[in-house]
């Protein structure tokens, strides 16, 4: 090949280096989203329902809190399910953001916090309606709006990360 011609397809190879980087770059943060997304589909599954939970939660209840009474290991174990519907969702509008985002500058866009947002309301409603059909799981609008919450507060984090950032020191 003369000096000509390999010049000529350096840029044709370099183009195609920052393509397949680019894909590949997509893939890593977008691949991080949809793993998230599976495993909020697995802890929707009956293994992790209410019932099943309680074998794990109420000893470490117990242990932690050894006077409280039945109604109190109900509204713990209702706290701490809840918490984890919220922190699920707050991950997923977090991973979300981050690969609308991939780097890119600025920090902040209000189409990737809607994009976010959009994409974690949306899937908290099909996780919901998942669990309507798996036993011993209940379909909440509650929960839902639980997992809404925490994904609204992700953005708001990060918007908030975002203007005291650029804030001049």
């Amino acid at each position: 090949m003369t000096d000509a011609a390999s010049q000529a397809s350096a840029p044709r190879q370099a183009q195609a280096t920052d393509t397949s980087t680019s894909y590949a770059r997509v893939l890593m943060y977008w691949g991080a989203v949809l793993a998230w997304m599976m495993v909020i589909s697995v802890l929707s599954t009956e293994p992790f329902s209410a019932a099943n939970t309680n074998r794990y939660v109420d000893p470490v209840l117990r242990f932690l809190f050894p006077h409280l009474d039945s109604a109190g290991f109900v509204l713990a174990h209702t706290i701490i399910r809840k918490t984890a519907h919220f922190v699920e969702f707050f991950m997923l509008g977090s991973l979300t953001y981050w690969a609308s985002r991939r780097g890119r500058s600025p920090r902040w866009r209000p189409a990737w916090m809607w994009q976010a947002l959009v994409l974690a309301i949306i899937y908290s409603v099909i996780d919901e309606a998942h669990q309507a059909f798996v036993p011993n799981r209940t379909s909440s609008l509650r929960d839902s709006a639980i997992d809404s919450f925490g994904a609204v507060l992700s953005q708001v984090i990060i918007y908030i990360r975002h203007v005291v950032l650029q804030r001049p020191v």
